[in-house]
């Protein structure tokens, strides 16, 4: 019994071993790089970094408006210290003009 399983060992591993040199062989090599390939390559670098760039500004424009919209109804934050709409708060506001957006459901 364990020769016959050592058979089927070695039948196994000679056709694995057939098998991977197929598969090896049947990829591709990768291709060399074409004499004016480096232009191209560099521009797109450049427009790589471009749109790095318009990345971080909308970032920081994203970052920028959600602390307006955060930050609007406290003291010192926000457009003026206004509310997140523009509307002036309660504060700069006469007495006795209540906002009407500031009031519950009628």
């Amino acid at each position: 019994m364990s020769v016959f399983v050592f058979i089927i060992i070695i039948v196994a591993l000679v056709t694995f071993g057939e098998v991977a040199q197929k598969w090896f062989a049947a990829r591709p090599s990768p291709t060399p790089v074409a004499p004016g390939g480096d232009d191209e390559i560099e521009r797109l670098r450049e427009h790589v970094a471009l749109l790095a760039s318009q990345v971080d500004r909308l970032t920081e424009e994203q970052r920028f408006m959600t602390r307006l919209l955060e930050g609007g109804g406290r003291e010192g934050g926000g457009l003026g210290g206004g509310l997140a709409g523009g509307a002036p708060s309660h504060e700069s506001r006469p007495e006795g003009r209540p906002d009407s957006r500031m009031r519950g459901p009628n």
